[in-house]
């Protein structure tokens, strides 16, 4: 159940609201409302991608089963590996499912971004990886304890990305903060491709480096947060 809910319901809602509002703007000949409704789409990429890593660890914690799951010889990489499979599947397909409804009520085709959509969808999804590691490893450290940031977590950085407007209407003491997101390059190049049928190689170069480092960075603490875990029974406790 909990897999058509994230695939299905929760974007096809979300995109419905998010289009009428787009159909609001596009009432004042605004762009603005197709940068929302595009925000919307590929957001998706970042808020499941993550959302698989996080919850499906903790719903295997829930039901009390996760470190059974280690009886065998599947390994933690392994585990999450899977995961991030999972989540690039349900991510596409709830990209599928926005872009469909987007098309129906805005007349709007993501095909018209062309080949550009596998960059654009591999690098939000790299980062949904990043954060989705994150906070299983803040899960490994402070137990069930902060299991609401498994969700959450990814709405925080949702401000600073750029998702829905471009990182100049956000105030100059924290767009540092925007710079350091890799997602922020990727939905200012989506705009600009957008609007001017240009695209923005540097800011997705830039998005890959920070891609990388997010990536690297993740799973070094997670891996030391893994070790700590075990070594203070932390690991087993999860469940109790």
């Amino acid at each position: 159940m909990e897999t058509w809910v994230d695939v299905f319901w929760n974007p096809a809602v979300q995109i419905w609201v998010y289009a009428l509002i787009a159909l609001s703007f596009k009432q004042t000949d605004s762009p603005q409302g197709l940068f929302v409704m595009i925000g919307m789409i590929f957001w998706n990429a970042i808020w499941v991608g993550e959302y698989a890593i996080a919850v499906g660890a903790l719903w295997e914690i829930w039901a009390q089963s996760f470190s059974g799951l280690f009886i065998s010889p599947l390994s933690m990489t392994e585990f999450i590996v899977g995961q991030m499979i999972s989540g690039t599947i349900k991510s596409l397909l709830a990209i599928i499912v926005s872009a469909v409804i987007a098309f129906v009520l805005y007349n709007f085709s993501l095909l018209s971004i062309g080949w550009m959509n596998v960059i654009y969808i591999l690098e939000l999804l790299v980062f949904s990886w990043a954060v989705g590691i994150l906070s299983l490893s803040l899960i490994f450290r402070y137990s069930t304890q902060v299991q609401s940031l498994s969700w959450a977590l990814v709405f925080l950085i949702q401000p600073f990305g750029a998702v829905f407007y471009p990182v100049s209407v956000l105030p100059v003491q924290i767009r540092w903060i925007s710079y350091g997101l890799p997602a922020t390059y990727i939905f200012e190049t989506i705009r600009k491709q957008i609007t001017t049928g240009i695209i923005d190689w540097q800011a997705l170069g830039i998005a890959t480096i920070l891609n990388g480092v997010w990536f690297i960075l993740a799973c070094l603490i997670f891996q030391y947060t893994y070790r700590q875990a075990k070594k203070s029974g932390a690991f087993a406790r999860l469940e109790g």
